[in-house]
């Protein structure tokens, strides 16, 4: 086998198994939820092709095989081709959200009762195993902003209410001027949960 030629299957051989794996992690965010329908086809689609493209190579390469034809040369550029093709096409079908960036639902903004503070609950990578939850805030004098980690039970919840308009928590002042208590509401698909949100702190702590 040419060297050339050698060099070049060698390269669509790493070419095929990296597009095949971070496909495989991106359309599964690291292993942290399942495939969906749009992921399995392009696994069938694209992705096995891949694969087999890259076993094919590397029994060539193991065997020292090399075209003895144009009709070789010509039906080993078109399969390289081909493989080039699907590989970059898995590339680009992955989204990073939730893997390499955060996948983030959130609702609309409200304002304490106090008028002390803007709020809004955060979701972060939802229906994913590494689901959690932050409360967002913004003091309404200083306009300093605080996230604070919620425990809320992200990962029970199979289907989220949305609209142009969404409240999932509601947040509530009490007599403790940095505590207030904040309330899941039926909207969010769980059953409602209660937390003490100390915003000095920066912690919250669940109420039963």
């Amino acid at each position: 086998m040419q060297l050339w030629l050698r060099i070049l299957l060698l390269v669509i051989v790493v070419l095929s198994v990296s597009s095949f794996v971070w496909f495989l992690l991106g359309s599964t965010a690291y292993f942290q939820r399942g495939m969906d329908i749009i992921g399995t086809t392009n696994l069938w689609g694209g992705g096995i092709p891949v694969l087999l493209f890259a076993v094919l190579f590397t029994v060539l390469l193991i065997k020292g095989w090399a075209p003895t034809s144009g009709l070789d040369y010509v039906g080993i550029c078109i399969v390289i081709v081909l493989a080039t093709a699907l590989s970059a096409g898995l590339i680009k079908s992955v989204s990073t959200n939730g893997w390499a960036d955060e996948k983030i639902k959130s609702d609309s903004i409200q304002i304490t009762d106090d008028k002390k503070y803007e709020y809004r609950i955060e979701l972060i990578n939802l229906f994913q195993r590494n689901s959690h939850a932050r409360l967002y805030l913004k003091d309404v004098g200083t306009e300093v902003e605080t996230y604070i980690p919620m425990e809320i039970q992200t990962r029970k919840i199979v289907v989220l209410r949305e609209s142009q308009v969404n409240h999932w928590v509601e947040l509530e002042a009490i007599d403790n001027a940095s505590h207030y208590i904040l309330y899941t509401t039926k909207d969010l698909g769980i059953p409602e949960e209660k937390f003490k949100i100390d915003i000095t702190a920066g912690t919250s702590s669940r109420v039963n």
